[in-house]
């Protein structure tokens, strides 16, 4: 369930920045989509048997992603980096520094050298994020630091706040639903793969809407 409203509402954004960017509300909407989806990266991290695969997963379709990206968004092949690129480096960032380890700054600068979408703010926000998994109170404060520029500056960006309701409430344990054991592996199964097929897929899609009949 979490997955399908991060995906939701990132395919409204998207819509709405590539075929109507003239409707704020497309946009507003989609404000909620980013924090969802770095929570459910951390979760992945936290849960997956093998964390090299699972980033080497994210570098394969951030790769696949980037021509159907910059298609899709109008800009220059390496003018920007697409989101899953956000999402490795920050999720490397944080797992590095669990650790102990000072090389977790590296993924951070190359988030903000190589231009990678959100870039600074957006490994910032993993930051958040993953202090909220771990004391709610002190990683919802943080969130709101991190955002508060928008708020003052009535920047739609600011809603993205919103989502953090959501992620508080599946951990406290809302939106879980219990499976029989063999329905619940091929449930993670298919699941597994949905958001990293469907990212360069559905801009693919918006991109040839636009091309050809708008």
């Amino acid at each position: 369930m979490l997955k399908g409203i991060a995906i939701g509402t990132m395919t409204v954004d998207h819509v709405g920045a590539i075929l109507f960017p003239d409707i704020a509300f497309l946009r507003m909407i989609g404000r909620l989509a980013f924090p969802i989806f770095l929570y459910l990266m951390l979760l992945g991290i936290e849960s997956t048997r093998n964390t090299k695969s699972y980033f080497m997963r994210l570098l394969i379709f951030a790769l696949i992603s980037q021509t159907p990206y910059f298609l899709a968004f109008a800009i220059k092949p390496y003018e920007q980096l697409n989101i899953f690129f956000t999402l490795l480096f920050g999720g490397l960032s944080v797992y590095l520094f669990h650790k102990g380890n000072l090389l977790g700054l590296l993924p951070v600068l190359a988030a903000v050298f190589l231009n990678a979408e959100a870039g600074l703010y957006g490994i910032v926000f993993v930051a958040c994020i993953s202090l909220l998994k771990k004391n709610t109170a002190l990683g919802v404060l943080a969130s709101f630091l991190l955002n508060s520029p928008f708020l003052f500056e009535w920047d739609i960006q600011a809603l993205s706040l919103l989502s953090l309701i959501v992620i508080v409430l599946h951990k406290q344990g809302c939106f879980r639903i219990e499976r029989e054991t063999a329905e619940r592996a091929a449930y993670f199964t298919w699941m597994k793969y949905a958001f990293y097929v469907y990212y360069p897929l559905h801009l693919t899609f918006l991109y040839s809407v636009k091309l050809y009949l708008l």
